[in-house]
């Protein structure tokens, strides 16, 4: 009954841990501000997204830019012109910053507090405006006028249910110190009943490494499922894309990390095991060498 007891608390402990390490991982870079700011902000500095996104942002913004009468024929080519070229505007990264800040306040903002621009359904809401206030003073600039900036420049990304969905990952983050908690106990109670516990710690530690390589392998695949996903919008696409390859990179350095402990503990269970069969083997023979 004892090794049956601790078997079942190993699955218990494995099953809540690869719950828990995707709750943690939400919570901390997806639901938390600040983590959201550090997972998207490289993308700044990516060649290949940032070019993705200076075209896709210059239909945007030239959209989005409000000219005075009289001039508006006559800068919109010179607005598309500026948007094709804004990672190279001085205080791009900084805006970039300040897009993802508004942008996470929005997505996680209750539904009914929305402004009437932002589609309640979606599952995100991108506002470009710091991005397109560059366009707007470099306009100024220019032409030695002033050009007002957008308040806001809500791009909508993903579709009709899916803010449900993310309602529901966000109720899900919020579980992960219960779930860790629990994993935590599952260990500690399969280890106090388990007959031979350095074979069990083994086995918790085995237990681990499955559990981080699944999670390892099923993140591979987001990538190619969010791609499947096509928004309307270009500069909803091109962030969705690049965004969800970095959260698949960062989860996985966490899978990766959570196998390296997993080994840790098989090895140290196996150790404990030879250590433990040694010393049985050498009590024998020093009771017969005192008699």
């Amino acid at each position: 009954m004892r090794t049956v007891g601790s078997a079942f608390f190993v699955l218990f402990t494995v099953v809540f841990g690869v719950l828990a390490l995707p709750s943690a991982w939400i919570a901390a870079h997806v639901v938390s501000e600040e983590g959201f700011v550090q997972l998207a902000s490289p993308l700044s500095e990516d060649p290949e997204f940032t070019q993705a996104l200076a075209d896709a942002l210059s239909e945007e913004a030239t959209a989005g830019v409000d000219l005075p009468s009289g001039i508006a024929e006559t800068v919109q080519p010179i607005v598309a012109g500026i948007a094709e070229r804004i990672t190279e505007l001085p205080g791009f990264e900084q805006a970039w910053d300040e897009t993802l800040t508004r942008s996470h306040s929005l997505t996680f903002a209750d539904s009914r507090q929305l402004p009437p621009e932002a589609d309640a359904s979606s599952s995100f809401t991108l506002d470009v405006a710091p991005l397109v206030a560059l366009v707007t003073t470099e306009i100024g600039n220019q032409f030695g006028v002033d050009v007002p900036a957008p308040q806001q420049t809500l791009v909508n990304i993903g579709q009709a249910n899916h803010r449900a969905l993310l309602e529901r990952v966000e109720t899900a983050a919020s579980l992960w110190p219960a779930l860790t908690a629990a994993a935590a106990i599952g260990a500690v109670l399969s280890l106090l009943i388990a007959r031979r516990r350095s074979t069990t710690l083994a086995v918790l530690g085995l237990g681990v490494v499955l559990g981080g390589a699944l999670l390892w392998f099923v993140a591979g695949f987001a990538p190619q499922i969010v791609d499947r996903t096509a928004d309307a919008n270009a500069v909803a696409d091109v962030f969705k894309d690049a965004l969800t390859v970095r959260a698949a990179d960062g989860f996985q350095a966490w899978c990766l990390a959570a196998i390296a402990v997993g080994l840790l503990l098989a090895v140290a269970g196996l150790a404990a095991r030879l250590l433990s069969g040694s010393r049985r083997r050498r009590l024998p023979s020093e009771r017969t060498a005192r008699l």
